[in-house]
């Protein structure tokens, strides 16, 4: 593994626990109506399905500059089918909370894909 990927995991483990724990805050004090039993693994998923795609985008550029795109492409294309049939499974199972767990699921992706490209992009740099 190389440094690079290292250095990412430690960043995205301790993201994904700074972020947990602002949303445990609201979810017990301001969102308590909105907590859904789901949410540790929605967080869980989102968190591992970026560093696994933000690894395979760094070892295909580390190989070879060219590899970058369609790397990204098909990262990105992975994850958003990850999501999607995680959503469809769990909304299938339980529709009680449709719209709470729409809304913090797609929250979550934002603010992972917003840390992951900037990562990329401060990798894309050096």
């Amino acid at each position: 593994m190389s440094s690079v990927s290292g250095k990412f995991i430690i960043k995205i483990c301790l993201f994904t626990i700074v972020i947990f724990a602002v949303t445990a805050a609201l979810f017990a004090t301001i969102l308590k109506d909105f907590y859904l039993s789901v949410y540790p693994y929605q967080i869980l998923l989102i968190a591992i399905v970026t560093t696994i795609g933000h690894l395979w985008i760094i070892h295909a550029s580390e190989q070879n500059t060219m590899k970058f795109t369609t790397a990204f492409m098909g990262s990105v294309t992975l994850k958003l089918m990850v999501y999607l049939f995680f959503m469809l499974i769990y909304l299938w199972i339980d529709r009680s909370q449709v719209v709470p767990f729409v809304l913090t699921f797609m929250i979550l992706y934002l603010i992972f894909t917003v840390f992951e490209v900037s990562e990329v992009l401060r990798f894309i740099k050096k």
